[in-house]
């Protein structure tokens, strides 16, 4: 069934940049347990993401331009979050007791 309108997609949009910006944070403070928490809530909304752009695509007639904006920076944070537990295993791998 197609988008009907550009509600689905705007709620998409805006949960995936709190979700992003929840996700720096986690960053920043070096969370090793909120940033697997939110790698697995980017990785649910990517496939919310990924199932709204292929209703789109499939004859709504609405834009899916804001759908492959959020799944490019979700499928970024995913990539940063990866980095950022790895290095914050590395350093823990690395502390001399």
């Amino acid at each position: 069934m197609p988008i009907q309108n550009g509600h689905e997609i705007k709620a998409l949009f805006e949960a995936s940049q709190k979700l992003e910006q929840a996700a720096r944070e986690a960053k920043n403070n070096a969370d090793a347990e909120e940033i697997q928490q939110l790698q697995e809530e980017l990785r649910e909304l990517q496939a919310k993401i990924q199932d709204a752009r292929g209703k789109a695509i499939n004859g709504s007639g609405t834009s899916t331009e804001p759908l492959i904006e959020a799944q490019l920076s979700i499928e970024e944070s995913q990539h940063q979050m990866d980095r950022a537990l790895s290095n914050l295993n590395a350093q823990q791998d690395n502390v001399q007791p």
